[in-house]
């Protein structure tokens, strides 16, 4: 029972602390072009330095806007890190960019950046949409995790992110990173 209690007191506790049990570090930034067309271009970004922070920049050839561009994710987990993918059931289906930049952006990525200082993307909120094309910049940035789920697969995670218009790939990124228990 004593072992019961502590460990509720354990978990209360990191949960107050904001540290999740896990690390994320920044593993492989892919980009691909779409199938006939590319506007979205991630050639730019990359990993850097022992932290694997992200930097670099990326393009929108268009204004992202909700009617005509639509993303998706497909995520992969190897538990084993041994590049042996399988399909997690968390995918994103198609969705309308600015639905998918206000559910998923702002909880796994914007918590991540500071405006004007590692980003000149613009905020997502109320008002994003659409998204307006140019280059943008990400300066060596490293996840915050807070609030990520605290139940996440060890391993390495396989995200592909594909942007669409008129049904057609127009481009995207895969990214690699690998998820490990916190050392304490």
């Amino acid at each position: 029972m004593k072992w019961a209690i502590v460990l509720i007191v354990a978990q209360v506790v990191h949960h107050i602390a904001g540290e999740q049990a896990y690390v994320v570090s920044n593993e492989q930034l892919e980009p691909f072009e779409g199938d006939s067309e590319t506007l979205v271009i991630f050639d730019n970004l990359k990993t850097i330095g022992r932290e694997r922070a992200i930097n670099g920049s990326f393009s929108f050839l268009g204004d992202m806007d909700n009617d005509d561009f639509k993303v998706s994710v497909e995520l992969y987990s190897s538990p084993n890190n041994d590049g042996d993918f399988k399909r997690m059931v968390f995918d994103v289906p198609q969705t309308s960019i600015c639905e998918c930049f206000k559910k998923f952006y702002v909880q796994f990525v914007q918590p991540s950046v500071s405006d004007g200082e590692t980003t000149n993307f613009p905020l997502v909120g109320e008002d994003t949409c659409p998204i307006p094309k140019g280059e943008y910049y990400i300066k060596s940035v490293l996840f915050n995790t807070q609030d990520w789920p605290e139940q996440v697969p060890r391993g390495m995670v396989k995200a592909i992110i594909t942007f669409f218009t008129g049904g057609k790939n127009v481009g995207g990124f895969i990214m690699l990173v690998k998820i490990e228990d916190r050392q304490s």
